[in-house]
């Protein structure tokens, strides 16, 4: 029996810390604005810390974070932000948004742009949604003047890696919509009478005839 209590010991208790000015730092930390989810984890660390005055090195270092998150220098810095985002980046926010929807990334935070003009999310997560290199093609296609612009006669490339049907390679096509979206834009051409959409890069300028 005592061997079986050697091999599985129950794990040593966490140390436990005096937390200085304990009570003045919650007081004035669930006086501020904070988030839901901050706010519920402030009280659970409140609760603990009124039970004895003591909490663990990791749950002091988590009321030092969320003290300097939600510090006047942190604060200003967020609201000097979310000005910027609204005047400045939320266009380019949505070109990622409207793309990364149709993906299994960044979705939750994608519909939160596309549909809610009032949420800004954080600069980090600005950043990670529009750096990367699939939203900066995403950016491309929707900026950038279109390739065939609405009216221009298109030759389909005959290239099955890019057009899988066999039947439209060759074929000569009128632009009559561009679809900017996407990490490709694209366009709709009319061909032999059909309407057909087809990223640009499947197309090329069809030459004049002499």
């Amino acid at each position: 029996m005592g061997h079986w209590h050697q091999m599985y010991r129950r794990p040593a208790r966490a140390e436990r810390l005096e937390v200085q000015n304990g009570e003045a730092r919650f007081e004035s930390l669930m006086a501020k604005k904070l988030s839901e989810k901050d706010r519920k984890f402030a009280e659970s660390l409140k609760r603990q810390f009124e039970d004895g005055g003591k909490l663990s090195p990791k749950q002091i270092e988590c009321i030092e974070r969320m003290e300097q998150r939600y510090s006047p220098e942190s604060q200003l810095k967020r609201e000097r932000w979310a000005q910027s985002y609204k005047a400045e980046h939320r266009p380019t926010a949505l070109i990622c948004a409207n793309y990364y929807v149709t993906t299994m990334y960044f979705r939750d935070l994608s519909v939160k742009i596309a549909t809610d003009e009032d949420f800004v999310p954080t600069e980090k997560q600005f950043n990670a949604l529009t750096k990367n290199k699939y939203a900066q093609k995403a950016i491309k296609a929707a900026t950038e003047p279109p390739a065939f612009p609405v009216g221009s006669l298109c030759k389909v490339r005959a290239n099955y890696n890019l057009v899988s049907n066999r039947e439209l390679h060759n074929q000569i096509g009128l632009v009559t919509v561009n679809h900017p979206v996407g990490l490709h834009a694209s366009s709709t051409l009319l061909i032999n009478g059909v309407q057909v959409k087809l990223e640009d890069r499947c197309l090329k300028a069809a030459k004049k005839k002499k």
